[in-house]
């Protein structure tokens, strides 16, 4: 189909300041070589070892974390921070802790978060550099951590100060990226015209008339509240299904029923799906939108339909980890 024919709102939406261009197009190849990346980690991920004979407490245990974790910080800032760890033995250094790299990417979101609110696009798509470093050495400190305490499986820290302090720093990574676009936009707030057709508001106003700066700020605060939600459920569904399948059974009966849960294309498929549904997954389309400037469309489609789609995973995985309790409750 050209172009040409396409309606010409939805066209306009998508060449607003040329946008669909090089940027779009790599964006593409990215979408493709994670889908690859995808098809090949589940591919070799493994199943759970269910041979009692073969098992013990030091056992490698497949990573529900990591099968949760969204696409960039698992196939990038992940395996970046292993690299990074194994040929600098950064953990080693007297002065290296997790605590001190988490104060370091609090200040790098905090400088993302200043040239988000910048007025030039390239300085807000450099944001986004700056944004994924950030998520590198949030990446990093965990690495560091269960290298200093000898934990090989990705995992997170439950209960430890590290953890509420890097899970307050992720906090306020998310409020500087919705702070530096609340500048920007108290400054120039965007046109009714930019969003697309099914994400407008049912107004009368024209569609060349700026939104309401109270429009602004609620979707805004309602995008930051729906990012505490998509992260507080994603870290309890998290270590729930950790729970159910890290434990070692020694009954063979037990261990493979263990085995075939966690196998199962259900398992898997619910557990995919929070690489999309969890904080840095919806952030994630924040940073894309940023890169095509088409931000305020996409805050909007989080805004009126992310909680319904966050809703719907809810519910699926709390049925699917009713389900692996009730299978697994009277296993030894």
């Amino acid at each position: 189909m050209e172009l040409s024919k396409l309606p010409a709102e939805v066209l306009n939406s998508f060449t607003r300041h040329g946008t669909m261009n090089i940027s779009m197009i790599m964006c593409l190849i990215l979408a493709v070589c994670l889908l690859a990346a995808d098809l090949h980690f589940y591919g070799v991920i493994g199943p759970l070892p269910c041979n009692p004979k073969n098992c013990s407490s030091t056992t490698p245990r497949p990573s529900v974390k990591l099968m949760m974790q969204d696409h960039m910080c698992h196939y990038f800032h992940h395996n970046g921070a292993e690299l990074f760890e194994d040929y600098t033995r950064v953990s080693r250094l007297p002065f290296v802790t997790p605590n001190f790299i988490t104060t370091i990417h609090i200040l790098v979101g905090g400088l993302a978060g200043y040239l988000v609110s910048s007025e030039n696009l390239k300085v807000r798509q450099l944001s986004v550099a700056v944004f994924q470093f950030r998520l590198f050495l949030d990446l990093l400190d965990g690495v560091v951590y269960r290298r200093q305490v000898n934990r090989p499986l990705y995992v997170s820290g439950w209960g430890t100060l590290g953890y509420y302090y890097d899970a307050a720093a992720d906090m306020m990574a998310s409020l500087f990226l919705l702070y530096g676009t609340y500048v920007l936009y108290m400054r120039h707030q965007p046109r009714r015209s930019e969003a697309l057709p099914l994400t407008r508001l049912s107004d009368s106003q024209s569609p060349d008339a700026p939104i309401g700066r109270s429009v602004i700020t609620s979707t805004l605060w309602l995008c930051f509240l729906q990012g505490l939600i998509r992260g507080a459920c994603w870290d309890q569904y998290q270590r729930q299904f950790h729970t159910a399948f890290s434990k070692v059974l020694l009954n063979p009966v037990d261990s493979a029923l263990q085995a075939s849960i966690f196998n199962s294309p259900l398992t898997r498929f619910v557990l995919y799906l929070w690489k999309f549904s969890s904080a840095e997954g919806m952030l994630g389309f924040i940073y894309l939108s940023i890169l095509l400037d088409f931000v305020w469309p996409m805050l909007v489609v989080i805004r009126k339909y992310g909680f319904i789609q966050l809703g719907i995973v809810i519910v699926i995985t709390q049925l699917h980890s009713w389900q692996v309790y009730e299978l697994l409750s009277k296993t030894k």
